[in-house]
């Protein structure tokens, strides 16, 4: 089951982003193509997580490797052997049913803006700055979350629900039904309140090379 959700969460990723992606020796590879990352490995558990890791320590260019597992302490040992450093240890892959997702109202003083597409983009404004944003990418039936971002002078207002809510809606209405994403640490607990559910740990590594 995590190897087909993350195969579908990739390609909302890579929508999100307009990246692209392609299959070597069986392993899901990204082409980033960023200064401090230039392609992604992207493997679970039920992968030889040895292995790949080897193979991303063996390459010249900055590259990382993502590993979704329940066994992240078994995956960072792993990695670590192999060279690699661990730069994100404990994200975590969520879903969630997108029909009864919560719709919050933005603050007194705040205004929702929406942009429509296959990539969905919610900016939440005061005073024409922007304080809070997100994207969601609409692939088939699934949607994918990705850059959800509050400004710190503007947290704890509540205004990460008001992106969520506005991106689930607006996904619904784009024929999405299903809702992927990976959380840092700090926000698990907003995607939990608003009813998502874990589906494994995402321990993210990178090998030791400079762009």
């Amino acid at each position: 089951m995590i190897d087909e959700l993350a195969e579908r969460w990739h390609r909302g990723w890579i929508a999100a982003d307009g990246l692209t992606s392609e299959r070597r020796d069986g392993r899901l590879v990204v082409h980033v193509n960023r200064s401090r990352r230039k392609f992604e490995w992207i493997v679970t558990g039920s992968d030889d997580v040895a292995a790949a890791a080897a193979v991303v320590a063996a390459t010249t260019e900055p590259n990382w490797l993502s590993v979704l597992s329940d066994a992240s302490e078994d995956v960072t040992a792993a990695v670590e052997a192999a060279g690699l450093v661990v730069a994100r240890p404990d994200e975590t892959f969520m879903r969630r049913a997108l029909a009864d997702h919560p719709v919050a109202a933005p603050p007194a003083g705040y205004a929702v803006e929406v942009t429509r597409g296959p990539v969905i983009g919610v900016r939440v404004l005061r005073d024409g700055e922007q304080t809070a944003s997100g994207l969601m990418a609409v692939v088939g039936e699934d949607a994918v979350a990705h850059r959800i971002e509050t400004a710190e002078a503007h947290r704890r207002r509540g205004l990460g629900s008001v992106v969520m809510g506005a991106l689930a809606r607006e996904a619904v209405d784009a024929g999405a039904k299903t809702g992927l994403l990976f959380s840092s640490a700090e926000g698990v607990h907003l995607y939990s309140r608003l009813g998502w559910e874990r589906i494994c740990g995402l321990v993210v590594s990178r090998n030791d090379v400079s762009a």
